[in-house]
């Protein structure tokens, strides 16, 4: 089965068969890989958060399909070249548990570097999407670099909102939203087991009390990892909707007249 079979129709499998990703060097001590729209450019960028289990085929998967819309997408190789099945889950979130969210902002930092420097790119149009971990990367980078970053969006971002440190001794990211100043969509499977209903009404009461710009979406039925084709958790009937209202954000704030 070609790569073009396996992901979903509901997305531009002609343009997405016409791209491809590459590895790239983002600095002296940080790989990755990206993806780019046809044409010069220049185009609006995308920073993609890997999930637990590293860059493997699916975020790989992700980039084209973000090239296919317009955007110049890369996504740091967190992992340093190490990728876990997805039936690895212990040895997935061991490697997990061992980054350290100051080293990941330096690698973001050196991404948007990377990112500024090439001539395809609009440098004021750079915006971040991230997966389970990768969400709450997402949210912690758009804190860490609100004049850079102008959206975000967090696939079941993991770990945002809950109280205190969670279970691998994390601090949680919601306690910077007043340093948001881009706005960010968050996307919530309501069968997430991971993320309890309450988490979801503290982001949303501290956002909206810092009168910041977001929206939330949360798909009945939907476990964690719903949006992956690649796993036993897809769900089609919410990744199809939480993927066109993502663009359609992305295309509203990075495209438009929005911020």
């Amino acid at each position: 089965m070609t790569e073009e079979q396996k992901i979903p129709a509901f997305f531009n499998r002609t343009a997405f068969s016409e791209l491809s990703t590459e590895d790239c060097r983002i600095s002296s001590m940080l790989g990755g890989a990206f993806a780019r729209p046809k044409g010069p450019g220049p185009h609006p960028a995308m920073i993609v958060f890997m999930e637990a289990f590293g860059l493997n085929g699916y975020i790989r998967e992700v980039l084209r399909l973000l090239a296919s819309e317009g955007f110049l997408a890369v996504a740091p190789d967190l992992y340093e070249g190490k990728t876990y099945e997805y039936t690895d889950f212990s040895g997935a979130i061991g490697h997990l548990s061992r980054l350290k969210d100051e080293v990941v902002m330096k690698q973001t930092e050196e991404t948007l570097n990377w990112l500024i420097k090439r001539s395809d790119v609009q440098k004021d149009r750079i915006g971040a999407m991230g997966f389970c971990m990768g969400g709450r990367l997402t949210f912690l980078s758009l804190t860490t670099f609100p004049d850079r970053l102008k959206a975000g969006v967090s696939y079941y971002g993991a770990s945002i909102g809950h109280e205190g440190l969670d279970g691998l001794g994390r601090k949680e990211v919601l306690s910077g939203a007043g340093r948001l100043s881009s706005p960010i969509l968050l996307l919530y499977g309501a069968k997430d087991e991971s993320i309890p209903a309450d988490e979801h009404g503290r982001i949303a009461r501290t956002l909206s009390s810092m009168d910041k710009t977001y929206l939330m979406a949360v798909y009945p039925d939907a476990p964690h990892g719903f949006s992956c084709w690649q796993r036993g958790s897809y769900r089609e009937e919410a990744a199809m909707p939480a993927w066109k209202l993502a663009t359609f954000f992305l295309d509203n704030h990075l495209k438009g007249s929005g911020k």
